[in-house]
């Protein structure tokens, strides 16, 4: 059967909490819960905290989206677990089997509701033939053997309240207001992700150079369910979905899955990205908790985007919720490039009434989100230089082509949660701001500010974006910068720091130190004695380098320290534990990281002699990630 192949999420929902009718009943005391959180959960991926340069990288513009993938802009996440599958249609039932029993919901010719709602959470086959819920004699059923595809048919509202449902089973606090539809960024509870938490986490990783797809830039059908895609499973009754993680690079066979393809067999590859996570690309387009703001990327905050405060409004003049990931159905690979953003109007050439078979979701949980600055959504700003109607916009700084504002019909409008944008209509010059020589649009944003009440790393030498004294550098007396971090958060076990440059055409690291003790808080000038030394990239010996570019002109320098759940297990030698090698034994440890950027300009020319560089390397301009 599929489950002796495919690996399906257990939240270990099986207790139910006892809870009274009123939707208020479901609220639980903030913090519960939370060390469970700091542990490895089943069915979740530890997403460490960073910042990455958010949008689309490979000059895509959408004619019916315009250029609402750019200006590429720096975002930072904080940490957080993310679903490895998408929720399926076993989980899905089950949540509602326990709410119905809670008499939390009701059903309404064929349609799931919360008792005398007016927002629908789901269809059932008595409502839509593509729905793969029955409801009948008090008790919601799956249907047609899709226990573990993901859940199809189903609404924004709908996969909010089974966010709230998740958390009250593991007694952490709601996110969700069910009156209004606000989230509480701030709570440690189960929620949607965020547009940049899905990109962050899309990405796997994959960021020097950014890819197109979760795995690479090669479209891959055997890694996605794809239109382009010949799995088994596209035949027979539409949807066309195929079982959560199915493209796990494994040979399946049909006396196993009972897929309505011919074939006997079928070869996947793994599609999974570096975080472990599947269907990041295609199945189903899934959920985010953000409005979709066309222009939102202009004037996004540079630290944890919660979303715009209300939804750009598109065809039929009211605002969607946004949804990412691609689809089984429709588009070239499905839509499924890591960068793509859609509105939840945009499913087919039925819209506004074109069935909801190709979108699910996938749920979050943040880490110590109550130790976070207060996260509100951003105030919607009117952005000048975008062309194009309500659904739409125009080119925006970067890509080919002018974007001639959406085309196509929606879905009907989500429900709840602030009201849109109303009949705005901007017009101007270019959107996307280009810097110096690089072709990349740069929001004015980049830089990551100081992390307020966060994990800050710090130096009493110089001012994080500040000039870097030259007795830090080859120049001086190459001594190694003090540095101090505060906000660490709970459950830290170990540090590890990282010192390193990004040279146009290479990473280069000088200092590594890892095994730095939970209680160690800084570390002075000319640290000795604390953790254990790496290499570096520049003579590769277990020592700190100190900068010593080649050529005048100002270098960034990137020091990054590490909160670790655990000790980094590592089973070589200090002098062969390189960048990559600290970055791997630290995957799914991290818990936090911080981050100093400091500035070093060098004056005339040095001799490279101690410098080991292949053909061609060189750092011939700065570059700031």
């Amino acid at each position: 059967m599929e489950a002796a192949l495919i690996q399906v999420k257990d939240m270990t929902m099986k207790k139910q909490t006892m809870v009274s009718v009123a939707m208020g009943a479901w609220l639980v005391a903030a913090g519960a819960g939370e060390a469970a959180t700091q542990q490895q959960m089943a069915g979740f991926a530890l997403i460490p905290a960073g910042k990455f340069e958010m949008g689309d990288h490979h000059n895509f513009v959408d004619p019916k989206h315009g250029g609402d993938e750019t200006p590429i802009h720096t975002v930072w996440v904080d940490a957080f677990y993310m679903g490895i599958y998408t929720v399926t249609t076993r989980e899905y039932c089950e949540f509602l089997n326990s709410a119905l029993a809670q008499r939390m919901i009701e059903v309404r010719e064929g349609g799931v509701y919360l008792v005398g709602g007016k927002d629908l959470l789901c269809e059932t086959r008595e409502m839509s033939p593509h729905s793969r819920i029955g409801w009948g004699g008090g008790k919601f059923t799956v249907l047609d053997r899709k226990e573990n595809h993901p859940i199809v048919c189903i609404r924004w509202p709908g996969a909010a309240v089974y966010c709230n449902w998740l958390s009250a089973q593991q007694r952490r606090p709601l996110c969700y207001n069910t009156t209004t539809w606000d989230c509480d960024f701030n709570k440690s509870g189960f929620r949607l992700p965020t547009e940049a938490e899905w990109e962050y986490a899309g990405r796997g990783g994959l960021h020097n150079p950014y890819r197109n797809f979760p795995w690479g830039d090669e479209p891959d059908g055997t890694k996605a369910n794809w239109p382009e895609s010949k799995n088994p499973f596209r035949a027979g009754p539409i949807p066309w979905t195929t079982p959560v993680g199915f493209f796990n690079g494994k040979l399946h066979r049909k006396a196993d899955f009972g897929w309505p393809g011919a074939q006997e067999s079928c070869q996947t590859s793994n599609g999974a990205n570096g975080y472990g996570l599947y269907d990041m690309s295609g199945n189903v387009w899934q959920f985010i908790n953000d409005w979709y703001g066309r222009d939102y990327y202009a004037y996004s905050p540079a630290e944890n985007p919660p979303g715009p405060a209300s939804g750009s409004l598109v065809q039929d003049g009211k605002p969607y919720r946004g949804m990412r990931g691609g689809n089984w159905y429709n588009g070239e690979n499905g839509h499924g490039r890591v960068s793509n953003r859609n509105p939840s109007y945009y499913r087919g050439p039925q819209d506004p009434d074109h069935p909801y078979y190709h979108l699910g979701f996938r749920v979050v949980l943040p880490v110590n989100a109550e130790s976070r600055p207060v996260i509100k959504p951003t105030p919607v700003q009117r952005v000048a230089g975008r062309e194009g109607g309500p659904g739409g916009g125009g080119s925006s700084g970067k890509g080919k082509g002018k974007g001639k504002g959406k085309g196509g019909g929606g879905e009907r409008g989500e429900r709840g949660g602030g009201s849109g944008e109303r009949g705005e209509r901007d017009s101007g010059g270019a959107g996307g701001e280009r810097r110096g020589g690089d072709d990349r649009p740069q929001a004015a944003n980049a830089q990551r500010p100081a992390r307020s009440g966060s994990f800050v790393l710090s130096s009493t030498e110089v001012a994080d974006g500040g000039n870097l004294p030259a007795e830090f550098t080859a120049d001086g007396s190459s001594a190694t910068l003090p540095l101090a971090w505060t906000g660490a958060p709970a459950g830290t076990k170990s540090y590890a720091l990282i010192m390193h440059h990004e040279a146009p055409d290479m990473t280069k690291w000088y200092w590594i130190l890892y095994n730095i003790p939970p209680d160690v808080r800084s570390l002075p000038k000319n640290v000795k004695g604390i953790g254990t030394l790496g290499n570096n990239s520049v003579n590769e010996r277990a020592e700190y380098t100190p900068p010593k570019s080649k050529g005048p002109g100002a270098k960034t320098y990137i020091y990054t320290v590490y909160a670790l759940s655990a000790p980094p297990q590592i089973n070589v030698p200090p002098e062969r534990v390189n960048r990559e090698v600290l970055l791997a034994a630290m995957k799914d440890k991290i818990l936090a990281s911080a981050e100093l950027s400091v500035v070093y300009t060098r004056q005339g020319n040095s001799d490279e002699q101690e410098e080991r560089r292949g053909p061609g390397k060189s750092e011939d301009r700065p570059r700031r990630e």
